[in-house]
């Protein structure tokens, strides 16, 4: 089983505007055109996160205010 979503089929059309329906999105047609056509990115860059580590492994997430205020 791989540790990330990649393998998935992308999403259609429909897939995306039943998303932003689900969101209770009503957007101009333009715009879910513009959403439609930008998603295939942002989704292959999604599905590459990996899904086995835990939130606290993220160093990003830990803050230590001493550090910045010399206490």
């Amino acid at each position: 089983m791989p540790n990330n979503l990649s393998h998935l089929p992308p999403a259609t059309g429909d897939d995306i505007r039943a998303l932003l329906k689900r969101a209770d999105l009503d957007l101009p047609e333009e715009l879910v055109q513009q959403f439609i056509a930008a998603w295939p990115q942002y989704e292959e860059m999604v599905r590459r996160i990996p899904r086995s580590r835990d939130y606290a492994e993220e160093p990003a997430h830990t803050f230590r205010p001493t550090r910045h205020t010399g206490g």
